[in-house]
């Protein structure tokens, strides 16, 4: 081997040992943490909280590229877990929360990876007022007793402006908007842009969820969904139950998508 391929590889070999061992140690991530009603969230990472507080959480080895630490969100007595307010978690009690590894130097990640902070709310209502709830990642609606809705969003923004409402009996929640069923059929609010518009008459009982600016409900005449985009399309059905949404992470898509279970059959759109 030359002189200069050798160089080449001795300054490879340097440069691979110093990602190395910039990775072995465990690394300290910020977490603010907001709990909403009685609760408490704790993580073997380094979390236990019973208010809302700023926690540090310690990155396990190897520290390359992305982490996850798991948050658990436990009720008080007499208290529901309603779900959190992040892009990674789900309404489950238990989230895996992700940190984006950055190169601390912006070119080979010699000096190791930096961690920016996250932000999470979680949400517990009292148990005995609870009447009914939606989730969606960004923001969380309540119908408590006496007919009050409450809404958290992550973003502060006008889903938390419920406006007055008659008689809401069930409510469905997307990033930025949410809709509740009333006596005198679906009211939505929150931002202009995502607000489904020109919906059909519905007939109670029905299931009811949202994504985006969609409403889809299951009704007595089967599913009807409506946005603020135009008629949506969906797929024909013959006997749909358990309207629901669910994530989707595939090569071809990454995203959302409401499902209902038709003569024993998946179906989704």
């Amino acid at each position: 081997m030359s002189k200069g391929l050798k160089g080449l590889a001795v300054k490879a070999l340097l440069m691979f040992s110093v990602v190395l061992v910039s990775a072995c140690g465990a690394k300290d991530a910020g977490l603010n943490l907001t709990i909403i009603g009685e609760g408490s969230v704790t993580s073997p990472s380094g979390v236990d909280c019973s208010e809302s507080c700023a926690a540090t959480v310690k990155l396990s080895p190897p520290t390359i590229g992305n982490k996850l630490v798991e948050i658990t969100a436990t009720p008080a007595p007499g208290y529901t877990f309603l779900g959190w307010n992040n892009q990674y978690c789900t309404p489950d009690d238990v989230c895996d929360l992700k940190y984006t590894g950055l190169c601390a130097d912006q070119l080979l990640c010699l000096t190791g990876f930096i961690y920016s902070g996250q932000r999470v709310e979680a949400v517990f209502v009292d148990s005995s007022l609870l009447v009914d709830s939606g989730w969606s990642e960004l923001a969380v609606c309540a119908i408590l007793g006496d007919g009050e809705v409450r809404c958290w969003s992550a973003s502060q923004d006008e889903v938390e402006q419920v406006p007055a409402l008659n008689n809401p009996q069930q409510v469905a929640v997307s990033d930025y908007a949410a809709c509740a069923l009333v006596d005198e059929g679906i009211s939505c609010w929150g931002k202009p842009n995502f607000l489904p518009e020109d919906g059909p008459t519905v007939y109670p009982p029905l299931e009811m969820e949202m994504l985006r600016g969609e409403i889809c409900v299951l009704d007595q005449e089967g599913v009807k969904c409506w946005s603020a985009y135009g008629p949506p399309e969906i797929p024909e059905f013959v006997n749909p139950t358990n309207l629901r949404k669910r994530s989707v992470e595939t090569p071809e898509f990454i995203g959302k998508e409401f499902c209902v279970d038709d003569e024993g059959a998946e179906v989704c759109w």
